[in-house]
């Protein structure tokens, strides 16, 4: 009896100590799968935000190359058509060959001027959006990155912008702006998964998850601040932003709006303040998970206790074996993961490093150690400070250092790097804490940006204004003496100018009547011949006679493309008929040629110079040249009279006008060169134009007293 006691006693003691045993590991290893899987989680975000932040950034060097070429500059000097093709062909270009989604071009008002989407039905050249704060940024001299929904496409993207700048490098006279699809990034960094992982914005609009409803809703309830300044910015588009229906609780969960708990984790992504991506678990769901094994082992192994101690050890044992066997390959991926973000960190072409709290240094990129020429034995370890110059030194370690400690971010801190060469190099340092699961900074990652040019060329140019400085008092002497001697040139320049636009008129005579009459001779000549040749060759051979033909035909187009030339070089009219008879055969010629009808209107004109007839007559030729070509005209009108003692010459047409206070193209060489004739003949020009009616030019002259 006593022995039935004590193995009841025995029995019960067992299955007791199993049961504790049992339930003791259950609740460790579920603490411990909690735990890995928090861990699992920070290292996915951590890789997942280097690698976002990587992709986001990759365009910031493409766009500042495509504001420093020449025709972006080009089409914001002078908007005409054939800069604009040129600039919307380089475009093209960088959207083909970075995979772009759009690149375009912006002047100093906001308004596209060019872009590679012209064509498309979502095109907005010619719309302003000097709204966006990344032209703001970019018109202000500041590049910038913006996360948006595209206005006209509805479509997110990054939108990298830069200032493009005259040939002094001080004023931006517009922006160029890059703007490439997150779709890829989305599909590739936010997989579909049990895992839900959003890209939040500051204000708590989701912009990037692998969950199509949850985006462009806000993450936790907004306030009517954060819903107006996101109408505001349209940022977003034109809503409406719902909320999704999380919440935070006082346990640390995340409950959604049917109370089912999740497990959160967050990261700020680098360059992009106050952006975060967010992992959201289902806790149910991992809880299910980790006591799915005990469930299926637990029931069956309690009755094999009661009748086998030995036979639960082995079971326990085998789990055991199975629980190693899964944490090494968890171990193995988890190393997998540590070594490709080792080979990110390491080949990123940018200076790296990250140091300890004590200020050593425990990690450096391949960059860093090739820039600063030590060997990675030499630094690591070392303390990051003896690397500066003691100015440097002692700014980091009583100002950066307890601020960076005590917050855990710092951003384009100046410092001077001392290389192995002993050369110095100016750089400008941002970092951020890595910090453990108590918050407290275990270590940093840094990025250092080479300014050491930038810095040069600032000391230059500041040395080069004091000297400019120094210069003006005598610059402003030797003005006030130049200034008699370019009045007297500017005398010279006009009877100069009068000269050469004479022996301009006299070489175009004379090229067009050599064309007239030598060219035109011997094309003639040429065409007899030409004749008899496919008289002879038809009855010999029919191909032939054909070939000959077309010579023919060929032989008179060309006789008529030199009689224009010749015609357009120096009308033989003008010097035979006079000025009536030749804007009246200018006029019929623009008619023919185009589908604007042209009026000529004159009264009686007396004798009047050679000079003064080829001034009017070069004035009237290009007046009604920039009217077919820029206006959209459909009637010309060109009229010329005596008035007052004045000959005057007057052209009307009812195109589209412009502004001539702001229109840059006032002060084109054609309009200039109708008031140098004009000047230099002793009258008049004036110049009227308004927007959607026309523009008038009248040119007035004395003929008498």
């Amino acid at each position: 009896m006593r022995l039935r006691t004590i193995i009841l006693i025995l029995a019960l003691f067992a299955f007791l100590s199993a049961s504790a045993g049992g339930l003791l590991y259950y609740y460790s290893y579920r603490q411990a799968a909690f735990q890995k899987t928090e861990a699992d989680a920070y290292s996915r975000l951590n890789l997942l935000t280097d690698q976002l932040s990587s992709y986001l950034s990759e365009h910031i060097k493409p766009v500042k190359t495509l504001s420093g070429i020449k025709e972006m500059t080009t089409v914001l000097k002078d908007t005409n058509l054939e800069s604009i093709y040129k600039a919307n062909q380089i475009l093209d270009n960088f959207t083909k060959s970075l995979d772009l989604e759009v690149s375009y071009l912006m002047d100093k008002n906001g308004v596209t001027l060019c872009s590679s989407n012209r064509n498309a039905k979502d095109s907005f050249v010619g719309k302003d959006f000097s709204f966006r704060p990344y032209f703001k940024k970019a018109i202000n001299g500041m590049p910038a990155t913006y996360l948006a929904l595209g206005t006209t496409s509805k479509k997110r993207g990054v939108y990298y912008s830069h200032p493009v700048y005259d040939e002094t490098h001080n004023n931006a006279l517009g922006i160029v702006v890059i703007k490439a699809s997150v779709e890829f990034v989305e599909a590739k960094l936010f997989p579909k998964s049990d895992e839900t992982l959003l890209f939040v914005d500051p204000d708590g609009v989701i912009f990037i998850s692998n969950t199509d409803k949850l985006k462009f809703n806000f993450l936790w309830e907004p306030d009517e601040r954060k819903i107006h300044a996101i109408e505001n910015s349209r940022q977003f588009g034109n809503g409406p932003w719902a909320w999704t229906g999380f919440s935070k609780n006082p346990t640390g969960f995340v409950t959604d709006k049917n109370n089912v708990q999740y497990l959160f984790s967050s990261l700020a992504v680098t360059n992009y303040p106050q952006w975060e991506i967010i992992s959201l678990r289902n806790y149910k769901a991992i809880k299910k998970q980790v006591s799915k094994p005990f469930v299926r082992v637990i029931g069956p192994a309690t009755t094999s206790v009661l009748i086998l101690t030995g036979i639960l050890v082995l079971i326990l044992y085998l789990l055991g074996i199975q629980e190693i066997t899964k944490r090494k390959k968890a171990e193995k991926k988890l190393r997998i993961r540590e070594e490709r973000y080792r080979h990110i960190y390491h080949k990123t072409p940018v200076m790296l490093h990250s140091i300890d709290i004590e200020g050593q240094i425990i990690r450096v990129s391949d960059h860093w150690v090739e820039v600063m020429g030590h060997k990675r034995e030499d630094v690591i370890g070392k303390q990051l400070i003896s690397f500066f110059t003691p100015e440097s030194k002692s700014y980091a370690i009583n100002v950066i250092f307890p601020l960076f400690f005590k917050t855990g971010f710092c951003k384009d801190v100046p410092y001077t790097y001392v290389k192995k060469n002993g050369e110095k190099m100016d750089i400008l340092l941002s970092c951020y804490g890595v910090r453990d699961e108590n918050g407290d900074i275990i270590r940093s990652l840094a990025v250092s940006v080479d300014v050491t040019e930038k810095n040069r060329s600032q000391k230059d140019l500041q040395i080069a204004k004091e000297k400019l400085s120094q210069y003006s008092h005598d610059l402003e002497l030797q003005v006030k003496k130049r200034t008699t001697q370019l009045e007297n040139a500017q005398d010279n320049l006009k009877n100069l100018s009068k000269n050469i636009i004479a022996s301009q008129e006299r070489e175009k005579a004379l090229v067009a009547r050599e064309l007239h009459d030598h060219l035109g001779q011997v094309l003639t000549a040429l065409r007899i011949d030409a004749v008899w040749v496919e008289k002879f060759l038809k009855e010999l051979d029919y191909n032939a006679g054909n070939r000959a033909k077309k010579m023919c035909s060929l032989i008179d187009d060309t006789i008529n493309d030199v009689r224009d030339m010749a015609y357009r070089l120096r009308p033989r009219v003008l010097d035979d008929l006079g000025l009536v008879d030749a804007l009246e055969s200018l006029l019929s010629d623009f008619e023919k040629r185009s589908n604007v009808s042209c009026v000529f209107k004159h009264g009686e004109i007396p004798k009047i110079s050679n000079t003064l007839s080829t001034a009017l007559y070069r004035i009237g030729q290009e007046a009604v040249t920039n009217s077919l070509r820029y206006s959209k005209a459909n009637t010309i009108i060109v009229e010329l009279k005596i008035e007052d003692e004045e000959i005057v010459l007057f052209i009307q047409d009812n195109g589209c006008g412009f502004d001539i206070l702001n229109n840059k193209g006032v002060d084109g060489f054609g309009l200039e060169g109708m008031r140098e004739r004009a000047n230099l003949v002793g009258g008049k020009l004036d110049i009227s134009s308004r927007l959607s009616i026309g523009t008038t030019i009248c040119c007035k002259v004395k003929v008498k007293g």
